[in-house]
């Protein structure tokens, strides 16, 4: 049953006359009648008694009338709702963040879009770091926030957040605590706990290429499956590691983040596949550019 057979129906059935009904709907009268037919088949039910003279509505048809409103009302609500999704007002769309880490951007970026698009509703996956890129490059996820530069393999466009500055992390009380910055050469000899490459392949490789670029190779004495469990590591002074400083709230205290000279920032960006088809994900595209501008 389309819009056009419902709304001919209930032209019919109050004007109970297929001249004055069709020039009511601008059609001609065997249109009409051809389109009462075609529904009475489709409902399997016959809707007007009729012949030369007279049009009357049948039991099943004065039935039919009483449920129409409510159907038209039905149909017109679903097309709007369709038209909404299909603009990217109405449905969902996934975040994919990583599990070790509070970035508070996040809580300004859910609430604008929130305020912005109410009908579409933001799922966040925590993921480890390494996972998270896959998740993006497998499309679990609309979209991501990476905190490392991107592997070449994977060309995403992205719109930068924010800039964190990369620290050489050790226990408060190790004698490289107090110093203002540092630069890793001056480490070379420390024992490194450093981040299992299943959990985060930029961390882990982050380490062993700013060592060679500083001329030497780390002595590791551990590795850690998350953030915080490296933060506990360091903590103890069973090692010294790297982290980028919007870490530090996560150790409340307890390890001290030294600035790391002569290395790239780690930057956090918004990153997303340029084919991605859902149609929210545009909207959240500007809600993040009005944040960073």
């Amino acid at each position: 049953m389309t819009l056009n057979q419902l709304e001919c129906f209930m032209v019919l059935a109050q004007r109970l006359n297929f001249t004055q009904a069709a020039d009511d709907l601008f059609m001609a009268q065997p249109a009409l009648s051809r389109l009462i037919s075609a529904l009475e088949k489709e409902l399997d039910v016959q809707l007007f008694y009729r012949n030369s003279r007279s049009v009357a509505l049948t039991p099943a048809g004065s039935a039919f009338f009483k449920e129409c409103p409510k159907i038209l009302d039905e149909y017109r609500s679903s097309v709007v709702a369709a038209r909404l999704a299909q603009e990217g007002y109405r449905g969902s769309l996934s975040l994919g963040i990583m599990r070790d880490t509070f970035e508070p951007k996040i809580s300004e970026i859910y609430q604008q879009f929130h305020a912005a698009y109410p009908q579409v509703s933001m799922v966040m996956k925590g993921y480890s770091h390494s996972n998270l890129l896959s998740a993006l490059e497998r499309g679990e996820v609309d979209a991501i926030l990476n905190y490392m530069p991107t592997p070449t393999a994977m060309d995403s466009p992205s719109i930068l957040l924010h800039k964190n500055h990369q620290c050489i992390i050790t226990s408060i009380d190790h004698p490289l605590a107090s110093r203002g910055s540092i630069q890793m050469e001056e480490v070379k000899d420390e024992p490194f706990v450093i981040m299992a490459r299943t959990a985060s392949i930029p961390g882990h490789d982050f380490i062993w290429k700013t060592a060679a670029d500083a001329g030497f190779a780390p002595h590791v004495v551990a590795e850690a499956t998350h953030v915080p469990v490296l933060l506990t590591l360091v903590s103890c002074g069973i090692g010294i590691s790297t982290l980028s400083d919007d870490m530090a709230c996560l150790s409340q205290g307890k390890v001290a983040f030294i600035p790391l000279l002569g290395v790239p920032f780690a930057n956090v960006r918004l990153m997303w596949k340029e084919d991605n088809p859902n149609p929210a994900l545009p909207h959240l595209l500007d809600v993040v550019r009005s944040l960073c501008t």
